[in-house]
């Protein structure tokens, strides 16, 4: 157990993301075992129940930066345009991430 924290602290969550891709991937082909796809599931799981958490980690930063003056979030529209996927107007994000 402690070995997979140590591997996940290790791993981006584009990584752990990448992997779980791979992973599905692995499953749907249908080649592999019975057993061979369970431990593939479980990896799944634990890589999916670790991006959600960085997820969750990261929407709590961004409601930390952009709380109001009284405390409270703020929630904001943001426009992406289609074609890039970059903000339209990031002068207004406190405390940008990107």
């Amino acid at each position: 157990m402690e070995k997979n924290k140590v591997i996940m602290k290790k791993t981006s969550f584009e990584g752990a993301l990448e992997e779980l891709e791979n992973i599905a991937d692995k499953l749907e082909s249908g080649e592999l075992g019975l057993d061979e796809s369970i431990i593939e599931f479980e990896k799944g799981i634990k890589l999916a129940n670790y991006c959600r958490l960085k997820l969750e980690e990261a929407e709590r930063k961004i409601e930390i930066l952009q709380r109001g003056e009284d405390g409270a979030v703020k929630p904001k529209r943001v426009a992406v345009k289609k074609d890039t996927g970059e903000l339209e107007d990031d002068e207004d994000i406190q405390g940008t991430l990107l």
